[in-house]
């Protein structure tokens, strides 16, 4: 997590302890920090977050009576085993052309981070980049990518300023699976302060997959959008003349 000054950035008005206690919340229910997961130390929460230390101990305070984490003395602070909100998916299919066509009605530009590699278990190795997408010199976008190196090699520049999907269809990349999941999330700290908006407002969260012949992941992206500057449409087709 990076250094900001959460006193700095947009907020709702609750206080200061309850905010750092209800992101927590959100990543804990959400399964972002999966049981277990050991939560920074105070003092780094405190220089990462900007707010006092006593901000912090409220709100981990808070959570501790809660039931979501657990405090033991000379270990730290850890998440602990809850009961999650589940989920109802709803199953759609549809023609990857109409990703490629959706994609193809976005003007954005792209503030590129810098990329670094990364190497799976099994030997592949991957691009890593986070960016943000902007739309009239606005954040639109904060994307999360893995991309296969052979992949990206293939146009490094080109990836590296474009929306990967629209690359993708021009080098004729085959994907034999694609899959993507759509759900509501919420603002933690530093989308926020990357994408301009308030801590903890909604935001929808895009799961992307594309798999290769061999059933292999060969690019993902996490993409999420301030929940107030997208909305989704469909048209279903009915057969009807």
């Amino acid at each position: 997590m990076a250094s900001m000054n959460l006193q700095a950035m947009k907020r709702t008005a609750v206080p200061l302890h309850a905010e750092v206690a209800e992101v927590l919340r959100h990543e804990i229910l959400s399964g972002d920090l999966p049981p277990g997961t050991r939560l920074p130390a105070l003092r780094e929460l405190t220089e990462q977050l900007g707010v006092a230390r006593m901000t912090v101990v409220q709100a981990m305070n808070t959570l501790a009576e809660e039931g979501l984490i657990e405090k033991y003395s000379g270990k730290g602070t850890f998440v602990k085993e809850v009961k999650r909100p589940k989920r109802h998916t709803l199953h759609m299919k549809a023609d990857i052309s109409q990703l490629y066509a959706m994609v193809e009605q976005l003007e954005v530009s792209v503030r590129q981070r810098d990329a670094v590699i990364e190497k799976a278990v099994d030997g592949r190795v991957f691009r890593v980049m986070s960016r943000i997408h902007a739309r009239s010199g606005k954040p639109f976008c904060q994307v999360d990518i893995k991309l296969d190196d052979r992949i990206f090699e293939r146009a490094p520049a080109r990836f590296a300023r474009e929306i990967v999907v629209s690359v993708f269809r021009d080098l004729g990349v085959t994907v034999a699976r694609a899959r993507q999941k759509m759900t509501i999330s919420y603002a933690d700290f530093a989308m926020a302060q990357a994408l301009g908006i308030k801590v903890n407002s909604a935001v929808f969260r895009v799961q992307r997959e594309f798999l290769d012949a061999d059933g292999q992941l060969i690019y993902s992206a996490t993409l999420s959008y301030p929940g107030d500057l997208l909305a989704f449409e469909m048209e279903f087709s009915t057969g009807a003349v």
